[in-house]
């Protein structure tokens, strides 16, 4: 599993929940400088290098498909085998048709994750552009899922919502949970009662929703694989971490013959899991849930069609561990004491950053 970061934080749409928004570098404007070409990204994650075919997210800081040749990263990691899911608030049309140019056989193995942002794109007018685009996606013989965010302001709409979506995507939108990132304990994003919000939005029978309202606020104790089964990089410059925030393990595109990291987490120190609708469903952790990614990303429409292509739905229905060696508990232990002196040094930083801030307020 590879998650792919382009800190790049232009966007069309100034959604009142997003998280990326409550940070100081938002909306900068500015497209990063790529390091490396599509070919040696896909050099540096190839087959042989990995172990096999992995799961790539591809996510920017702003809307993903204004990123400059995102089409060329996304052909030549499709080209490499692996199976792609690619998130987008779906209104970029030029980028999108250059991708969906594509071979069909390659366009099998990619996903669209659609955020629908109902409230930007109506006052934007671009809901028809959404949909036809989710339709678009379909008809080129890639996968799409449509991917809403329950904020409180978009309560009074939600027939609406509704009555639009099983018109133009033949299914409810699945429904993720709004987060507030600026929260040290990365908390729902509400002004209601737990009880109330679920009540609200559970109409949807998202399940989506139903799994990650049984993870969201939940510590994980579980041993955690991220850092040896997956990387969290940085599309521009090849700087790697074991997951969103945790510790750097270099660039991974410099030299690709040389063997990827190999430090998992184990310990996660977040409060929760905010982003384990994939991360544990796809099996970071094994045996966290039976929960499968594929099915909570999938629709099956009015009419028995799916969203997702089966191929790339049974393929986001694997779990790491079945192809992936867990650890024994002594090979555990080994694990933990040797991202001891990762953890020291981040303490170090951490202890600097504070002293540094006392000393200017």
């Amino acid at each position: 599993m590879i998650m792919l970061n382009i800190p790049m934080s232009i966007c069309n749409l100034r959604c009142h929940y997003c998280y990326l928004a409550q940070r100081k570098q938002c909306y900068q404007g500015l497209q990063p400088e790529m390091k490396y070409n599509p070919q040696q990204v896909a050099q540096g994650l190839s087959q042989q290098r990995i172990g096999g075919p992995a799961f790539i997210n591809i996510c920017a800081s702003g809307e993903t498909l204004l990123t400059k040749n995102l089409d060329l990263y996304i052909h030549a990691l499709l080209q490499e085998g692996h199976y792609l899911e690619v998130v987008t608030n779906l209104t970029i049309t030029p980028m999108l048709d250059k991708i969906l140019s594509l071979d069909p056989k390659l366009l099998a193995h990619l996903e669209f994750k659609c955020s629908f942002h109902y409230l930007e794109l109506k006052q934007k007018n671009l809901l028809s552009t959404f949909a036809d685009n989710a339709k678009k996606i379909w008809k080129a013989g890639a996968s799409a899922s449509i991917e809403m965010t329950p904020s409180d302001e978009l309560i009074p709409y939600i027939d609406e919502v509704k009555e639009f979506s099983i018109k133009e995507f033949g299914a409810l939108p699945q429904v993720t949970i709004a987060r507030d990132d600026s929260d040290k304990r990365i908390n729902y994003l509400t002004n209601l009662s737990l009880q109330d919000y679920d009540k609200i939005w559970r109409q949807f029978h998202s399940d989506f929703w139903e799994y990650k309202k049984t993870i969201f606020g939940v510590k994980q104790e579980g041993f955690c694989y991220a850092g040896k089964w997956s990387l969290y990089v940085n599309l521009a410059d090849g700087t790697a971490r074991q997951c969103y925030r945790s510790f750097p393990l270099g660039d991974i595109f410099r030299n690709p013959a040389k063997p990827l990291p190999d430090k998992p987490v184990g310990k996660c120190n977040l409060p929760h899991c905010y982003n384990g609708h994939a991360l544990l469903t796809l099996g970071l952790i094994p045996d966290a849930t039976t929960v499968r990614f594929g099915d909570i990303r999938n629709r099956i429409r009015e009419d028995q069609t799916e969203w997702l292509q089966p191929e790339l739905k049974a393929f986001f229905n694997g779990k790491l561990q079945d192809s992936n060696q867990p650890y024994t508990s002594s090979q555990e232990i080994k694990a933990k004491l040797r991202t001891l002196p990762l953890a020291l040094a981040r303490n170090i930083m951490i202890l600097i950053r504070t002293v540094h801030m006392n000393k200017h307020n």
